[in-house]
């Protein structure tokens, strides 16, 4: 008797596919990935990061502290690989296809509907959006896989109050908080609503969640304590809402318009409500059309060229599976769901000044996916579920040849192509040469030259040194050994000097020099 293979298999098979093709040197490395990487080796080496801390829950990295559960998750990986690429990527390409499975069993367990699940799951599986952030080191990603994973374990809990998911069900939020900054907005927000959806039943087990609960509190508190100790908050300053002065420059003009400035100028002009309309610009901005299907992110590493976040295709889609949801009585859990985790989604990205952002707001991807899945599930006729195939068909060979060709060559600046050839040169040169300088022109080379070259942990220990925090507040490492990362005006006699090159005309990154 021959075994019938699970539909989901196969989805989740094409979907390994497009993540896993030249995962280990496309995208090219960025730095953020890079300081991943070579923090879980400084560990494995010595039971220290970059900067001698021992075994710290936020890492220090370009002097904002990043949140610890990306790099002990990488540790097993680049302990058997080595430090590569690969090795780096393999456990968010894991969350990612688990996210794909995720989604599969949440809206089976909420709907009963085995179409509309396996719908939900394909449209995530090919997702721009989706796939741009599961193709690297992105802890959103990863973060995304928890939180999606402990409203599974909520409302499996729900299902059956005395199962052991009472146990379980605060665990993968509380996993989150340690891998990704805005998970620690969206979590709880999401978990506090939830709670406020099912008061009655959670009252009525209210018993059962006094030691989860407490256990829950438990776990939280030492990510709490790190982030206030380690400077976590810096990243607030650094990139927040309130590092933007452009409402409060706009509030000095308005009030210099008036010359004789009165309580009531000030209270219209007032700094505070043009912060909160900024906020209100900001979060709206990512239910933007043009951002979901035409332009996409302006971020060159969040986004292929000349596409938004979502095929267009899929725009009638939207609306249909949204007018689906609103109308449908079927399903009351998940027309909660996705109402709420699609309001929620955008909040961390909104408290910033770069939005609309792919990046923080991803957790939008899973909402949008279900609404999508939804308008699909409506389409009957027989001629238009051919032009929808061949039309997905045509947006996913668009896809692939924005990302597979185009990007690499438009975004290269973006993505740091071409240090995994540049510094193993440079280490070929190193003794040859009583000077040399790389360009600065692309961001943070210092950890990419340690990533590439493998520098000895005890040495960087030894001399790291960051420069003073710019704007933004992020520093970098000016100099290592004989390396100085920027190129000054006068080269002295006996220097190997590696500037940037036109990489939109030449394919090249670099242009080597001596003297």
């Amino acid at each position: 008797m021959v075994t019938k293979i699970p539909k989901i298999l196969f989805i989740l098979l094409f979907a390994l596919i497009l993540r896993f093709w030249q995962i280990d040197r496309l995208p090219s490395l960025n730095p953020d990935e890079a300081a991943l990487g070579y923090n879980a080796y400084s560990l494995i080496e010595t039971g220290k990061d970059e900067h001698g801390i021992s075994w710290p829950l936020h890492f220090k990295s370009f002097g904002d502290f990043k949140p610890g559960g990306y790099v002990y998750l990488a540790i097993p990986f680049v302990k058997v690989l080595g430090l590569t690429p690969m090795a780096v990527r393999l456990p968010n390409l894991i969350f990612s296809l688990l996210t794909i499975y995720v989604l599969y069993k949440l809206v089976l367990l909420l709907t009963l509907d085995f179409r509309l699940s396996l719908f939900s799951s394909f449209v995530l599986s090919i997702s721009p959006w989706h796939l741009q952030f599961s193709r690297g080191a992105w802890e959103s990603s990863t973060a995304l896989f928890f939180i999606l994973l402990g409203i599974y374990f909520f409302y499996k809990f729900i299902a059956s109050p005395k199962s052991i998911y009472r146990y379980l069900f605060l665990l993968p939020f509380i996993a989150s908080l340690y891998i990704y900054h805005s998970a620690r907005l969206i979590s709880p927000l999401i978990v506090l609503v939830l709670f406020l959806l099912n008061f009655k039943l959670l009252i009525y087990s209210s018993k059962k969640l006094i030691i989860p609960c407490l256990l829950a509190l438990i776990f939280t508190i030492p990510v709490f304590l790190s982030f206030l100790n380690s400077g976590g908050t810096t990243r607030l300053g650094g990139v927040g809402l309130m590092a933007d002065t452009g409402p409060l420059s706009r509030a000095e003009e308005l009030l210099n318009h008036h010359g004789n400035v009165k309580l009531i100028n000030r209270a219209m002009h007032n700094r505070r409500v043009l912060y909160a309309l900024s906020w209100m610009e900001k979060y709206t901005s990512h239910f933007n059309l043009n951002f979901l299907f035409i332009n996409g992110d302006e971020v060159p590493r969040s986004k292929n060229p000349d596409m938004g976040q979502m095929y267009l295709i899929e725009l009638p889609f939207l609306f249909l599976g949204l007018y689906s949801l609103l109308k449908s009585q079927s399903s009351k859990a998940l027309k909660n769901l996705v109402i709420i985790f699609l309001l929620i989604s955008p909040l961390a990205s909104s408290l910033t000044f770069q939005a609309p952002s792919a990046l923080r707001a991803l957790p939008m991807v899973i909402p949008l996916s279900i609404l999508v899945a939804l308008g699909l599930s409506e389409v009957k006729n027989e001629i238009l579920i051919i032009f929808i195939f061949f039309s997905y068909l045509v947006s996913g060979i668009y896809y692939l040849d924005s990302y597979y060709i185009h990007a690499p060559q438009r975004y290269s600046f973006a993505w740091n192509r071409g240090f995994s050839e540049i510094i193993p040169f440079i280490e070929s040169q190193k003794n040859n040469y009583q000077n040399i300088y790389l360009t600065d022109k692309y961001d943070q080379p210092y950890i990419l030259y340690l990533f590439y070259s493998k520098y000895d942990p005890v040495k960087i220990q030894s001399q790291i040194k960051l420069t003073p925090p710019d704007k933004f507040g992020f520093s970098t490492v000016a100099k290592i050994d004989n390396i100085t990362f920027k190129i000054p005006s006068e080269i002295p006699p006996n220097s190997l000097v590696i500037e940037a090159a036109d990489f939109q005309l030449s394919g090249q990154s670099f242009k080597i020099n001596t003297k």
